[in-house]
């Protein structure tokens, strides 16, 4: 699988923004294959927004598949964060916390909801949040309330799914590009 590079993700990035742009639609999501350059393409998105909040993803690793924790954080505030999930004790899976989805999570959005920012940034959401309902449901009302640009698994959840199925969303698949 290819990772996109500097250029590749300058010129991808020009390109998305002119079809989200010209396709009228409020918010962006953005998926692809793992390691593809999703969060990349994201970063070249948010290089010049000023304002913009959200949540951010990220994982602490071993040497061991899958990844140790999963961490929620503020995007403006790294000292907000909470575990999301934890590899299981076979090294095999990994256990979402559901209340740090539906407590933090649900925190962090709802400010940035009520706040002055424009933009709400999710990176990511995929299946950890299969049943954070309350969390689905702040997302939900990001969704009605500010613009969104999310990243998302390249997975079929229900959750994914009605995301998808919005009239007002422009998904962009970066495989089709790579």
């Amino acid at each position: 699988m290819k990772n996109l590079i500097d250029d590749q993700a300058k010129q991808l990035k020009t390109f998305i923004m002119k079809s989200f742009k010209d396709s009228g639609k409020k918010h962006l999501l953005i998926t692809g294959s793992k390691k593809i350059g999703k969060s990349t393409i994201l970063n070249e998105i948010l290089e010049n927004e000023e304002s913009v909040g959200g949540i951010i993803t990220y994982t602490v690793t071993d040497e061991k598949v899958p990844p140790t924790f999963v961490i929620l954080k503020d995007l403006n505030d790294s000292s907000i964060n909470g575990i999301i999930a934890t590899r299981n004790v076979l090294c095999n899976a990994l256990i979402s916390d559901i209340n740090t989805f539906n407590i933090l999570g649900v925190d962090i959005l709802n400010r940035y909801c009520h706040s002055n920012k424009k933009i709400i940034v999710i990176d990511e959401i995929g299946f950890l949040e299969n049943d954070a309902f309350s969390y689905q449901n702040e997302i939900l009302k990001c969704f009605e309330k500010k613009r969104v640009i999310s990243v998302i698994r390249k997975e079929n959840t229900p959750f994914i799914s009605k995301l998808i199925q919005r009239k007002d969303i422009f998904l962009i698949d970066i495989d089709d590009f790579i």
